[in-house]
């Protein structure tokens, strides 16, 4: 049977009989995607190197991926608020910079993936498919031509927002405090070229972190599937980032 994604568990129903499929089973069976990791800026840009044991350093480094049977690996490229124009989209380039070398360092467990058929290949190869999220619109730094290249250079997916609010788009935590900086919450007319310029590259338009007008503004202007890539559900843990029900 070819891979499948992961799912949590599968059931088949026959009445009378209820078969459950091993845990482990599946979970080794299925391509496995985790669709965010810190990795680069909690160690790689502070000198750790992940080709070594970092335990107790931080929470990941290149072993334990294969020893968890994650597959596929999206590392976010990120910095916070302190960057803006000159030094965000700089910084996010030095981040890919890192994880491109490496992959390079490593081409017997690590392979860059910018399409599904390379994902296929890294995992038919039984190496670590590699992609790069950017979290933080910021990063582009109002520049169009700049999502474009974070593109060309592998990020298959932005959030649009990180906690801080970009000029074109409000964050959860400004929207929930009611610190959000422009005139109005959500997506004004630029954050609305940028959702659909992602839309057009074939990038993902992430709303983890982003304010509930915004995840609104969004979802109704995305003519293409989004993602959530590292939030909760609200109920369960009140914070600003997780979902609401609706």
């Amino acid at each position: 049977m070819s891979k499948i994604f992961l799912t949590v568990f599968t059931l088949l129903f026959i009445p009378g009989v209820i078969f459950c499929q091993s845990y482990e089973q599946l979970h080794q069976s299925s391509i496995v995607a985790d669709t965010h990791n810190d990795v680069l800026s909690t160690a790689t840009m502070k000198g750790l190197s992940i080709e070594t044991d970092l335990t107790g350093k931080t929470h990941s480094d290149i072993a334990p991926f294969r020893k968890a049977g994650v597959d596929v690996q999206i590392f976010s490229i990120f910095c916070d608020e302190r960057f803006g124009k000159d030094t965000a989209f700089k910084f996010a380039n030095i981040e890919m910079d890192s994880l491109i070398a490496i992959i390079n360092r490593n081409p017997e467990k690590m392979m860059l993936v910018k399409t599904p058929a390379a994902l296929q290949k890294a995992v038919s190869q039984h190496k670590l498919a590699c992609m790069m999220g950017v979290e933080g619109g910021h990063m582009i730094e109002d520049r169009l031509d700049f999502l474009d290249s974070l593109f060309k250079r592998g990020a298959r997916y932005m959030t649009l927002t990180w906690n801080n609010s970009t000029s074109w788009a409000s964050s959860a935590k400004d929207e929930s405090q009611n610190t959000v900086p422009n005139p109005r919450k959500g997506l004004n007319d630029f954050g609305k070229q940028v959702v659909k310029r992602v839309n057009e590259l074939g990038m993902l338009v992430d709303l983890s972190h982003v304010g509930e007008q915004t995840f609104w503004d969004a979802i109704n202007l995305t003519s293409k599937p989004v993602l959530i890539s590292h939030s909760c559900v609200y109920s369960l843990c009140p914070v600003f980032r997780n979902l609401k029900d609706d």
